[in-house]
């Protein structure tokens, strides 16, 4: 989005009303809007604002399933201190992506609050995601998550919706993959804040071309052009429209990213000269799933301990390296895997068998994950097992 690459700006635009008064008395207001936006990253794991793009692990990768950013040119405002609530309704899942697995959204606001850097508050927001919506009153189904965004970037000087603000494209990474199912869904804007004239919110959304600014056609997303309205939230007031005379532009723009579907893969290996005889297995790493690791003794022996060590690479030699004492010369001894340690899982065997596993947390970061194990084992002696190898992925 060529957008996102812009810089700061002063907005100076007409607004789009007979008068100013007139809109002033309204509940709702709207402007055009054709400057240039600032870009901005949210990261919920840590809490912190920062402009320009987000860095990434570069492993993973993000594809949008609900990409409703074609702005239209305009802003809009309702009643603010919490008391007024926006919800759009569409369709998910537009690119096919199989995980649904959400990891960012995307969306423009502005703001006219003092920003936190001029020794203000910021802007605020609270945006939600929710699973089957209905347009018309329909109460959300499932709520898929909820954020309430506080300190954005926002204005050098406190006004209104009719004095000076900035915009700002922004990004929002969860620190956690959150489901989220194809299909109907709702999102929500409420206007958490106010601006100078005391009853219209200080942060307020960018509206969207409900299916292309060029009028090109459905864009298979659902959308219709209009909003429910709750005020107070939870109590739906009206569903309304801005008109068709410069456009198709009642939408609150937001998109929605998701993980790139990517399999997960495992092999098991040995050492090929001297193997060690005592087994491990598992199955695909999959995030957010408990993944399992299976011990099996090549020599029954009495009941023991053993611990899974995983790690980066597998050692290249065909034949593995020699382990050090006490591990034995030869067959059980040959180390397999290399590189820092991810993680130890520690588990006892009856003699024959173990097993041990821990869900996998579902971080964008552990997608396309390679990763390399091998189990330590205690009884008659200690030695080490043949190992896995293999790829994290969503499915």
């Amino acid at each position: 989005m060529s957008m996102a690459r812009c810089s700061w700006f002063f907005v100076l635009v007409p607004l789009v009303a007979s008068s100013l008064p007139e809109a002033q008395a309204q509940s709702r207001a709207v402007r055009r809007y054709s400057g240039s936006m600032t870009s901005v990253h949210v990261d919920l794991a840590t809490g912190t604002v920062s402009r320009g793009p987000a860095i990434r692990n570069r492993a993973a990768s993000t594809i949008a399933d609900f990409a409703n950013i074609d702005l239209g040119g305009f802003v809009s405002v309702d009643t603010g201190s919490g008391l007024c609530e926006w919800f759009d309704a569409g369709t998910k899942g537009f690119a096919g992506n199989q995980s649904d697995l959400m990891t960012k959204i995307t969306f423009a606001y502005c703001s006219s609050k003092l920003s936190v850097s001029s020794g203000g508050p910021g802007g605020s927001v609270r945006l939600g995601f929710y699973e089957g919506y209905t347009l018309g009153g329909g109460a959300p189904n499932t709520t898929v998550a909820v954020l309430t965004l506080t300190g954005l970037p926002a204005n050098t000087a406190s006004s209104s919706f009719f004095g000076g603000f900035k915009c700002y494209f922004t990004e929002v990474s969860f620190a956690s993959l959150v489901p989220f199912a194809d299909g109907p869904i709702g999102y929500s804007w409420r206007f958490m804040d106010v601006g100078t004239d005391g009853r219209l919110a200080g942060t307020w959304p960018f509206l969207s071309c409900v299916t292309s600014c060029s009028g090109i056609g459905p864009d298979g997303q659902g959308m219709t052009n209009v909003i429910d309205r709750y005020c107070p939230p939870g109590t739906l007031q009206s569903t309304f429209t801005f008109g068709t005379t410069n456009g198709s532009f009642t939408s609150i723009a937001m998109e929605i990213g998701e993980v790139t579907d990517a399999p997960a893969t495992v092999v098991p290996y040995n050492a090929t000269l001297t193997p060690n005889p005592d087994q491990l297995a598992a199955g695909p790493a999959i995030v957010g799933t408990l993944h399992t690791y299976n011990l099996a003794r090549g020599v029954p022996s009495g009941p023991g301990a053993f611990v899974i060590n995983v790690r980066p690479y597998r050692v290249a030699l065909a034949n593995g390296v020699q382990g050090p004492p006490p591990l034995p010369v030869g067959a059980g001894g040959r180390i397999l895997i290399s590189g820092p340690r991810f993680t130890s899982l520690f588990g006892v065997h009856d003699g024959m068998v173990g097993s041990v596993g821990s869900v996998i947390p579902p971080s964008f970061s552990l997608v396309c994950l390679h990763f390399a194990a091998q189990a330590t084992v205690i009884g008659n002696g200690v030695r080490v097992s043949s190992a896995v190898e293999g790829t994290s992925g969503t499915y």
